[in-house]
């Protein structure tokens, strides 16, 4: 009984507590608050939550006018409501920077939430920011004919312009003269769409029933870097086709001399990409589109293909130094074998043309996705180490549970001694590749040496070589994915400060999560561009390299920051010795990189 009353007097005293915060908070006009009541703590925590929420889009209702006059037509009661949901996606952010009491207990437990309104104010900041990253994502990528970049971080900052209560006050600076981004940006994709131009390069006929195009795709006059697109064939709007470095196909249905144009509708949502930021597929499920009628164009069949683009032309640079290129004549013979071996799906044709490595890698390479050759390309040999590169084959690759195609190009590392294939990669692209080239105080080897190391490691991911992954990180890797915190220890010390939140991996865990990753998805892509290489002031050819990846799987994706920290000394025996990865800038420091370690 003696302990039953005091559990009764410091529940009543707690009550009492809560019960007068609560009223203070009421009365306080620097907080949003909100209460609830339920059966259980999760119910009345709900309940609260959606006051609070509701408490929120009272408040900046009238600023949302002008995102939603258009598309809204039933009223105030419509507009509240969709102004309710878009103060939602907010939620998450609101979570973390609420209070909470609580009392009572099972089946009738109160929950109350309150937060200062400059706290929410800050949210609004945060994504703000996030607007005006993706903002500056876009137009760099423009500036390198990276379309399909281009295209969707403009389209995605456009969505979620129209979640923030400041929407029309929003600019940036066009030269020297603010501009508000709700105009600017329709624009930009407007000026992306009027100079982008397919056309057809060749034709491949499979058999009666199927044709297949070869596509030219070009932004301003140049082969575009990347470039998403669908087309109609003849029955049905076609999955995704990621196009790379200005190749392009299409397979239409019937016979071909039926065919006289080509409908295509360039991506520029990225629907099926929302999911791989969170915030990015909480916003832009409840926004109402934009829709860019400019997206649909018609390609006629019969042209002529285009003449070749002017080879000096670059997008970073207008003096790029060019690798020297190598005498490879005596490699054709193989290599057009090995081509034919991949039309005819007689592979095991030409085992004589590979290492044992090199033919298991192989083996893989033609089973992913259902490759297919685009075309017979004119190859770049470069000499590497004591072997030498041959740049590059364009292949497709598709698979049966997704709605999405990859157009990659494929790279044979030749061994000089024994002139036969030792191993393949994925081709960076043409961009990626030149940003690497530009930096004329590295040598020819170094350069080199760091494009066949990304190419090596984006490829063992694709090809799921778990073993060879395990083997290029160091045994004391440090292994880092989220956001970083403060107060860290040990190993982290040598980190920057002002962290936040941090994941830390050893090598075994990581190897051991990556190999579910594998068994669990048909496949697995990245995709790299915005690259950023360091030399380290000792050690010879250590790098640190910076990438924006994007992460494509069967059943998960994400986009993000990369960071590797790489001993090249040795580039037969690569190894990592920091991996990181980051979902977004840390507000505080940035991206990790080499000066961070």
């Amino acid at each position: 009984m003696k302990r039953l009353a005091i559990g009764f007097l410091l529940t009543a005293a707690a009550t009492t507590v809560s019960a007068q915060t609560v009223e203070q908070v009421k009365n306080n006009n620097h907080y949003y608050w909100g209460e609830g009541v339920g059966k259980t703590t999760t119910q009345a925590d709900k309940e609260a939550l959606s006051m609070l929420i509701g408490s929120i889009s009272t408040t900046v209702e009238s600023k949302f006018s002008v995102q939603s006059s258009e598309a809204l037509h039933d009223g105030k009661a419509q507009h509240t409501q969709y102004v309710h949901s878009l103060v939602q996606t907010y939620s998450s952010a609101a979570i973390k920077n609420t209070e909470i009491l609580s009392w009572g207990e099972e089946p009738e437990v109160h929950v109350f939430r309150f937060v200062k309104r400059a706290e929410i104010y800050k949210i609004f900041t945060d994504r703000r920011a996030k607007i005006e990253e993706f903002v500056a994502i876009a137009v760099r990528a423009e500036t390198q004919w990276r379309v399909a970049d281009a295209l969707r971080y403009y389209y995605w900052a456009l969505l979620l312009l129209q979640s923030h209560p400041d929407a029309t006050e929003i600019t940036t600076e066009i030269n020297g003269e603010p501009r508000r981004l709700d105009v600017h940006i329709p624009e930009r994709i407007n000026a992306l769409l009027d100079n982008l131009s397919f056309a057809v390069a060749g034709k491949q006929s499979d058999d009666g029933a199927i044709t297949r195009y070869l596509l030219d795709i070009r932004y301003d006059g140049q082969p575009v870097v990347n470039g998403d697109y669908s087309f109609f064939d003849g029955r049905n709007w076609s999955e995704t086709i990621a196009a790379r470095d200005g190749k392009g196909v299409a397979e239409m249905t019937g016979d071909s001399r039926l065919h006289e144009n080509l409908r295509i509708k360039i991506e520029y949502a990225f629907e099926n990409e929302w999911h791989i930021d969170k915030e990015v597929d909480d916003v832009l499920r409840k926004v109402e589109p934009v829709i860019f009628k400019k997206s649909y164009m018609d390609v006629p069949l019969l042209t002529p293909p285009p003449p070749p683009a002017t080879p000096a032309a670059t997008p970073t640079t207008d003096e790029t130094p060019l690798l020297q290129e190598a005498d490879g004549g005596a490699y054709l013979p193989m290599l057009e074998r090995v081509e034919k071996a991949i039309r005819t799906k007689r592979y095991e044709s030409v085992r004589d043309c590979f290492t044992d490595e090199g033919y298991e890698m192989f083996t893989r390479l033609v089973q992913y996705g259902n490759a297919v050759v685009l075309a017979s390309p004119t190859y770049r040999f470069m000499a590497f180490e004591d072997g030498v590169m041959a740049r590059a084959l364009p292949m497709r690759f598709n698979f049966s549970n997704n709605r999405r195609q990859f157009i990659e190009n494929v790279v044979f590392n030749i061994a000089q001694a024994d002139g036969k294939i030792r191993s393949l990669s994925f081709a960076l692209p043409d961009n990626v590749c030149q940003e690497i080239v530009q930096h004329g105080r590295w040598g020819e080897y170094s350069r080199l040496a760091i494009i066949d190391f990304i190419e090596t490691y984006k490829t063992a991911y694709a090809l799921k070589r778990l073993d060879f992954i395990e083997s290029i990180f160091s045994e004391n890797a440090l292994i880092i994915v989220g956001k970083v915190v403060k107060n860290y220890t040990g190993a982290e010390q040598r980190l920057a400060p002002n962290t936040v939140r941090l994941t830390q991996y050893k090598k075994e865990q990581y190897i051991r999560q990556l190999g579910t990753v594998f068994r669990s998805n048909e496949y697995v892509n990245l995709h790299f561009t915005d690259i950023s290489v360091k030399q380290a002031g000792a050690g010879g050819e250590i790098y640190g390299i910076q990438l924006k990846q994007d992460y494509f799987s069967t059943n998960y994706g994400d986009t993000g920051y990369l960071f590797l920290m790489v001993d090249l000394n040795r580039t037969t025996e690569p190894l990592i010795h920091i991996r990181t990865w980051q979902p977004e800038k840390d507000p505080d420091f940035g991206l990790y990189d080499i000066t961070h370690f």
